[in-house]
């Protein structure tokens, strides 16, 4: 059986039809979970800072840890109503961009045991939780961009590059001094403002368009 040829012009609707329908499939809901992931790094880091520098104690940092506690429970009770919004098949560039959060997200774990076996074996110091913080500055930024780039979206790639930048500018000062200041909990909320919440309402907006 021949297979039927398409001509250049089909070739362009078909790619231009699965983008469209990769925007509506991750718009819907992915714009929530950037901004339950923002809202909450950002407010913590902001709580953390101002905590830290009412009582002057480090030990604050150790709040994080509730970031992943409740952004996972939150994200899994967003994805469930999404879910129910959107019942279209997975696209291959829903498909991609799910596999590249899913690596970020395992990769920020994987270091996350690794400095709790650390910890509790005492090998090494605290410093090990260090970098932690400077993969929250990175990460995120990273998916965002791959994110926008799949999604043929300039504003979304703008957020993610930006919010890249601000995580090399503290891991200049990380390999200076080896230790987090107060000041990085700043830097942690202006990156996740830039790399989650602005984009996530850029990917709200779009879908609010698209189904309009």
């Amino acid at each position: 059986m021949e297979e039927k040829r398409i001509n250049e012009q089909e070739s362009l609707a078909l790619i231009t039809r699965m983008i469209s329908q990769t925007k509506q499939e991750s718009a819907i809901g992915s714009g929530n979970v950037f901004l339950v992931w923002g809202y909450l790094c950002t407010f913590m880091s902001l709580a953390v800072f101002a905590i830290t520098l009412v009582t002057k104690g480090g030990g604050w940092g150790w709040l994080y840890l509730a970031i992943p506690l409740l952004g996972f429970a939150i994200a899994a009770i967003v994805a469930r109503r999404t879910s129910k919004k959107y019942n279209g098949p997975t696209t291959y560039q829903g498909k991609s961009i799910n596999a590249i959060w899913g690596v970020l997200s395992s990769l920020f774990g994987a270091y996350a045991g690794i400095c709790l076996v650390s910890t509790i074996f005492n090998w090494g110091d605290a410093h090990v939780w260090s970098g932690m913080f400077l993969l929250g500055l990175l990460l995120p930024g990273i998916g965002t961009y791959a994110t926008g780039v799949i999604l043929k979206e300039g504003q979304v790639q703008s957020c993610g590059l930006t919010g890249c930048i601000i995580g090399l500018f503290f891991l200049r000062e990380f390999c200076n001094s080896s230790a987090i200041s107060p000041s990085w909990c700043l830097g942690m909320a202006l990156a996740m403002v830039i790399s989650l919440v602005i984009p996530g309402h850029i990917l709200n907006a779009k879908a609010k368009q698209a189904n309009s």
